[in-house]
């Protein structure tokens, strides 16, 4: 495997397009913004002017063998490396791997789309992987293996598949509280004896927006406004992103955050000290319980060698591949027959809680709402 070399300076705004469906979300809070018609024009340009550039000073498109895989990852290197690697060493490949934020790497697929320079993009939750559906940047992938995995993961039209999934949780100080005093419920955390308490990531973070969508989808849009907004005038506070939360948390800054399940083992294997807990909350029986969210791969429209693609997306699917995933970041796996990460540390396979009755798509279909509704109400 080798890395590749870095993308093409593009400009940190994606241009709007004349009739998007979704917007791009950089995963940095850098959002997508509205401009006048010149501004667009011209931003248009220069972002023409700058994929032309790049296409020049790489050269002609080499002839790939068969065997040679171009992979973008929204993913650091160090934590899809091992996938990777025994992919080449069961299917023979040779790997060019380039690692960026899942937004950086859409621009680049987006600019690259008349010519792909790659072949497979490994990116964060169904949802952006809608975005890059919408705007005809990913192709369609079908494998037997797919049904090994629960279809509200899946994609409706097979346009990428899910490789794992994070769990939204409660992560709670334990030296300054017990567990019977942390809030069985995310709507407990409006009451006034949450006030100041409460931390969760920006909107940078895509399962911020997906939490959101999935409040959305159960609860309607009057609700919704009204929860977010109580949460603020408790005094809720919004971090970058949910390394800072977990750290927040277990520094006890705050008492409870909101946040992805395997940022609680992270905290733990930086700190086996570490005086932190974790909640799945909204388990009664008259609930929605707690979101989901897939991690997704896909084949990039164009793709030079397709065959290729679709055997390391084939591996990922596989037991003997997909544990190199769930395992690198204690994710959950999908699939039957894998170790399940932190089992021993409270975590739960899927099984194991209540989760909201909704399909991955059904949650895509709104985080552009929630990012026009409640973008500017959670930032840092």
């Amino acid at each position: 495997m080798k890395p590749m070399g870095p993308a093409n300076p593009v400009d940190e705004e994606l241009v709007e397009e004349p009739r998007p469906s979704r917007s791009w979300h950089s995963g940095r809070g850098h959002a997508m913004r509205l401009l006048s018609p010149c501004k667009l024009l011209g931003r248009y340009l220069a972002a023409l002017r700058v994929g032309c550039l790049a296409i020049l000073l790489a050269g002609p498109m080499e002839v790939m063998a068969a065997n040679e895989l171009v992979v973008y990852s929204a993913r650091k290197e160090e934590l899809i490396r091992p996938a990777i690697q025994a992919a080449e060493k069961a299917l023979g490949l040779k790997v060019t791997l380039f690692t960026a934020g899942a937004g950086e790497l859409a621009r680049r697929i987006e600019l690259e789309k008349a010519s792909p320079r790659g072949d497979v993009f490994i990116g964060t939750t169904a949802g952006f992987a809608e975005l890059m559906r919408d705007r005809g940047l990913l192709d369609g992938f079908t494998s037997p293996l797919l049904k090994e995995i629960p279809a509200e993961f899946r994609s409706p039209d097979n346009t990428w598949v899910p490789i794992s999934a994070r769990v939204r949780v409660l992560v709670y100080n334990t030296n300054l509280l017990k567990p019977q005093e942390v809030p069985g419920s995310i709507f407990d955390l409006t009451d006034p004896k949450w006030k100041g308490k409460v931390v969760v990531a920006s909107m940078g973070e895509r399962t911020t927006v997906g939490w959101l969508a999935a409040i959305l989808a159960v609860k309607g849009e009057d609700f919704t406004r009204r929860y977010v907004a109580d949460l603020k005038a408790n005094g809720l506070k919004v971090l970058k992103n949910n390394t800072e939360v977990r750290k927040a948390v277990a520094n006890g800054e705050y008492p409870v955050g909101v946040t992805n399940h395997y940022y609680y083992l992270l905290q733990l294997q930086a700190d086996p000290q570490s005086p932190l807990g974790i909640r799945y909350p909204d388990q009664a029986p008259a609930d929605m319980g707690t979101p989901v969210f897939s991690i997704t791969a896909a084949l990039i429209k164009g793709t030079r060698n397709a065959e290729a693609g679709r055997s390391f997306l084939e591996f990922l699917l596989k037991p003997e591949g997909n544990r190199h995933l769930v395992e690198g970041e204690f994710e959950i796996p999908l699939i039957p027959g894998l170790h399940l990460p932190g089992a021993d540390k409270g975590i739960k396979g899927l099984g194991q809680f209540k989760r909201p009755a909704l399909t991955q798509a059904q949650i895509a279909e709104l985080e552009p709402k929630v990012e026009r509704l409640f973008g500017s109400a959670l930032t840092p």
